[in-house]
């Protein structure tokens, strides 16, 4: 006989879930950043982000968490979540496993005296320490080793068994996305840098430097803000590039219409007026100040407010 998993109302859910996210960040890390410790396990502490240290600074009290803006792709990932809780909660095991969603999985053994080590399972096997990991991400063939310093985590933590479910978010419907379930091999090697991260952030808990830079480079981001912005860019070059090729066709039409003496072409959809040749003139200030030394130029200055803005220089 086949068992529901063990949870309440979806909104119930998510709502406790965030609470113990939350809660969570001031005083321990999870499974989210093992990444972090896996980097300062090869590299050691100089390999600190800013980002590492914003963190690291919200795990000290020292500054207040704020949660991460939730974009299209991570709200898709708890979408496919709660979709696959629907179709194969029953599929999952037993009743007397106790699988469960959102689990917070702590050691088996301390792993750090100055802050708690622990991850967020999103199904949870409770009998067996079996883990299945769901990602809903646009590019399949990498999500393995995008993900392999939080699936080797669950290991560390002592858990059993590692699964990890993908889904393609190319498709709208999960069914067509959904991937064939992964088993993640357990890696000695990996688990050992992760130690060895954990060991010196703990080592020298008290002597950070957490001072945190106004420049910042790309590295510098959250993964899911790198993708943000990685997107806006793309977007900026694509529309870089068209305006190239309106640019190119205006010339080639302007051209035409001069040779034929047209000075307008009219559709439903638009109007192209052909403007002729001219001269414009401007004020020139410079020149001004220049002659007449004895204008204050701050008399004639208007100020006014402006709202903070982005500015993109693409490269």
């Amino acid at each position: 006989m086949k068992a529901e998993i063990n949870q309440t109302s979806k909104h119930e859910l998510k709502q406790a879930h965030q609470q113990e996210i939350e809660s969570s960040r001031i005083g321990g890390f999870g499974g989210s950043d093992a990444k972090m410790f896996y980097k300062i396990g090869l590299d050691g502490l100089s390999a600190l982000s800013n980002t590492d240290k914003l963190r690291i600074r919200v795990a000290k009290g020292i500054d207040e968490y704020k949660p991460i803006m939730q974009t299209e792709a991570m709200q898709k990932g708890h979408d496919f979540e709660d979709w696959f809780a629907e179709e194969f909660g029953n599929d999952l095991g037993d009743k007397s496993d106790g699988i469960i969603r959102e689990y917070r999985v702590e050691p088996e053994n301390e792993l750090a005296l100055n802050f708690d080590i622990f991850a967020h399972a999103d199904f949870y096997n409770i009998k067996k320490r079996w883990v299945i990991e769901l990602k809903c991400v646009s590019d399949i063939g990498k999500v393995h080793n995008d993900y392999m310093a939080q699936l080797q985590w669950y290991y560390m933590l002592g858990c059993k068994r590692v699964g990890l479910i993908v889904c393609d978010s190319k498709f709208d419907n999960f069914g067509d996305g959904l991937q064939k379930t992964v088993g993640v091999e357990k890696n000695e090697n990996y688990i050992e840098t992760l130690r060895h991260g954990i060991k010196l952030l703990d080592d020298n808990w008290n002597d950070l430097d957490l001072k945190i830079g106004d420049e910042w480079d790309e590295s510098d981001l959250f993964p899911s803000e790198q993708r943000e912005v990685q997107l806006m860019t793309s977007y900026l070059q694509q529309i870089k590039a068209m305006e190239a090729k309106i640019e190119e066709s205006k010339a080639k039409l302007l051209d035409l219409m001069t040779k034929s003496g047209v000075k307008s072409i009219k559709s439903d959809a638009y109007n192209i007026t052909a403007v002729p040749p001219g001269t414009t003139s401007r004020f020139d200030k410079k020149k001004l100040l220049k002659d007449h030394p004895e204008i204050n130029e701050a008399d004639y200055t208007a100020t006014s407010d402006r709202k903070a803005y982005l500015k993109i220089t693409l490269k």
